[in-house]
């Protein structure tokens, strides 16, 4: 069995050009998280569009995702299967400007899409799971402290003050937002820990600090993601123990997973009781009924790239009107991709979806990334079900989830090679190497 030494990549002198580098993606990541753009400039979450200061704000964040990307160059060119695959999507998103309701708004957005997907690249190619789980890390810890500080000294920013009133957003627009970002970053603290025994004392801490965060939003989706961070990590750390351990651990990830199917089955009252929701999952199941309704015109090639909820869009206020609220989106990542791309847009990611489940069942123990990747595609599994994250522009769900994907379906790690033995009665033949759970 392949030793967490073996695929831990070696630390590496610092130097300008790096912390450069990193400083520069940190800002690009807690930018593309939405932190403070929310509630200060956007509080219709338009994505920007709609206000003129954003539009041109996100215009020299493509050109440095873009210099980036051109200084990762040869290390990107080593990740050409999984671009080719993302190329096809956002290519197939572009070409829907040709029937989109909305051409200029598609066009655009288009453009915003193809920069966020390149950064998701960027970051499997140009990090080791090892620095990027400490660079995301970081970085979110550093949105954690600051919504600690706005929660606790700023309430009219931090607190919800509408029908969620009480609950924590920090710097998001709103409560769910900023769940989805910490559980991210337990994702991120988790992995660093498991990778870096060097600080597990500060990733440990950070992680309390994020689970705090989950707790005052009170956002059941994120509860459930956490539930599966912790408990994959888990199971994945107690496989390494052995044979009979991994046993035991699958069947106890199956019978977990068989108790829960039946309480949806045969108790679904209780089921939804313990999510916090009602059987329709907080009104969601109209909005899905509506979407499915207006897909039947368009089945094949939607309404074009980020064009339905356009605030001109007939059909959409249609569906507003019926509903008596401003809907936004579908609520749920599929059914938004069916409505902009139709089946075959879906059929696109569907299928590169599937591909990096199955890959990351035979390879998640070679990526040397704490299982970062495969763990997030499994939270993105649950999200995708009620959140609409699916090729998402300006987004850093979607920026994760390419690099997920392109870290599973790229080129394997180099394994780095296992230390010689030490010499009986040598200085260092007594060292204690921490376990890697």
């Amino acid at each position: 069995m392949i030793s967490p030494d073996q695929l831990a990549e070696p630390y590496e002198r610092l130097t300008v050009v790096r912390l450069v580098e990193a400083s520069l993606t940190v800002l690009v990541v807690a930018l593309m998280s939405g932190a403070l753009i929310g509630p200060l400039f956007d509080p219709l979450q338009t994505g920007g569009d709609e206000v003129p200061i954003l539009r041109l704000m996100w215009l020299p964040v493509y050109a440095l995702i873009a210099a980036l990307a051109a200084f990762r160059l040869p290390q990107l060119f080593k990740f050409w299967g999984p671009a080719l695959a993302f190329l096809a999507l956002v290519g197939w998103a572009g070409a829907s400007v040709l029937w989109s309701i909305e051409p200029d708004v598609t066009l655009r957005r288009a453009i915003a899409l193809a920069a966020t997907t390149l950064m998701g690249l960027y970051l499997a190619s140009s990090l080791g799971g090892r620095r990027f789980a400490e660079l995301v890390a970081l970085t979110m810890l550093l949105m954690a402290l600051g919504s600690y500080f706005v929660c606790l000294a700023v309430p009219k920013m931090g607190v919800s003050q509408d029908i969620n009133a009480g609950t924590w957003r920090g710097l998001w627009y709103e409560k769910n937002e900023m769940g989805a970002m910490m559980v991210y970053a337990s994702l991120a603290a988790v992995a660093a820990f498991l990778t870096n025994p060097r600080r597990r004392l500060l990733w440990g801490g950070a992680l309390v600090l994020f689970i705090g965060l989950i707790v005052m939003t009170r956002s059941a989706t994120s509860f459930l993601s956490l539930l599966i961070v912790l408990g994959g990590a888990t199971v994945f750390a107690f496989m390494r123990l052995g044979r009979a351990a991994s046993v035991v651990a699958i069947w106890l990830g199956v019978t977990g997973m068989s108790a829960l199917a039946g309480l949806y089955m045969f108790a679904p009252t209780m089921f939804y009781a313990a999510l916090g929701k009602d059987a329709t999952f907080t009104g969601r199941t109209d909005i899905w009924n509506a979407v499915l309704r207006a897909s039947e015109a368009e089945p094949m090639l939607g309404y074009g790239y980020a064009a339905f909820w356009g605030r001109q869009s007939d059909i959409a206020n249609w569906i507003r009107d019926a509903l008596q609220w401003r809907v936004p989106s579908a609520h749920n990542g599929w059914l938004d991709l069916l409505i902009q791309l139709g089946l075959v847009g879906v059929g696109i990611f569907a299928a590169i979806f599937a591909i990096s489940l199955l890959t990351a069942v035979v390879r998640h123990q070679r990526l040397g990334d704490g299982y970062w990747a495969t763990l997030f595609l499994a939270v993105y599994s649950l999200q995708t079900m009620s959140e609409s994250i699916i090729l998402v522009h300006n987004n850093l769900s979607w920026v994760f989830a390419v690099a997920a994907m392109a870290r599973i379906l790229g080129p394997a790690p180099a394994r780095a090679k296992a230390p010689e033995p030490q010499r009986a009665g040598s200085p260092h033949s007594m060292t204690w190497t921490p376990a890697h759970a």
